[in-house]
């Protein structure tokens, strides 16, 4: 009797030790589950999504699922070379991770921009986009972030399309086509940008002046300049635009005519002539 007493309490022993045993492990496998899935998923541990290539096109193909903005966050130099090929209002824009991590002012700024919008962050294979997103979340940036998982090689790879960049169009100039030398005469400037990219403009007065490099000037927004002949002459104005990562337009042109000496050069020059009688009679 009393050896059966025994064996039964060894089993009851071995069954308890066995059931916490597999409890354990359960509790363990859950956990570790859990943090695979973080590392697959960022969105449960980050507040942001990530997508695939197939999903972003879907996105950015159709405003009826809200706006969303790709944002390549590649050097320049990438972007020029080709970036993914959206229709706005969901064509991409640039903001290089490079100066979003490194300026506290470029941060703060891109994040005004977009606040409360839907972006989507891609980069070459989905470091730096992935580094941005978590950037963006630790800033307690208000928009919504989707990471875009194999960026634009995967992109590419898929067979959707990509293009360089584009250079400006060539400027419009308006103002004045005649006038009178010494008098100051106004023009405005303007072009528009394929990639919607701040565009510098390079402008040659036709005269002994030293060219003009200014800007940078958003796209679409009016630069007005002055400028004074001092000669008669037909002259012709010059002008091309530069986005910032140098491509350039065509020249624009507009001929100026300065047939006639102004009041004021004319007075000037009869006070020259009457100097020099002065001085004439007084030798």
């Amino acid at each position: 009797m009393r050896k059966k007493i025994i064996t039964i309490f060894i089993y009851m022993l071995l069954i308890t030790t066995a059931v916490l045993i597999i409890g354990t492990k359960s509790a363990l496998s859950e956990e570790n589950l859990m943090k695979s899935d973080e590392l697959i998923n960022p969105t449960i541990a980050a507040s942001y999504t990530n997508i695939t290539v197939e999903q972003a096109w879907t996105f950015l193909t159709d405003t009826s699922n809200g706006i969303q903005i790709p944002i390549d966050v590649r050097y320049d130099n990438e972007w020029a070379a080709a970036h993914i090929d959206t229709p706005a209002p969901e064509n991409p824009k640039h903001h290089c991770s490079c100066a979003l991590s490194s300026d506290e002012a470029v941060l703060q700024a891109f994040m005004e921009l977009y606040q409360g919008k839907e972006i989507i962050l891609y980069c070459k294979e989905g470091s730096r986009s992935t580094a941005v997103a978590n950037l963006l979340v630790e800033h307690d940036f208000t928009g919504i972030i989707y990471n875009m998982i194999g960026g634009i090689d995967a992109w590419t790879l898929a067979g959707y399309p990509t293009k360089p960049n584009m250079p400006p169009n060539p400027p419009a100039i308006t103002g004045d086509v005649k006038g009178k030398p010494g008098e100051e005469y106004h023009y405005t400037i303007s072009t528009t940008d394929a990639d919607s990219d701040d565009v510098y403009y390079y402008v040659n007065w036709s005269d002994n002046t030293i060219d003009q490099l200014v800007g940078p000037y958003h796209s679409g927004e009016a630069a007005i300049l002055n400028h004074i002949w001092s000669e008669k002459g037909t002259y012709t104005l010059k002008v091309k635009a530069r986005d910032i990562y140098g491509s350039e337009s065509d020249y624009a042109t507009l001929e100026i005519k300065m047939p006639k000496t102004s009041n004021s050069m004319f007075y000037q020059h009869l006070f020259r002539i009457f100097e020099k009688i002065h001085f004439f009679f007084l030798f």
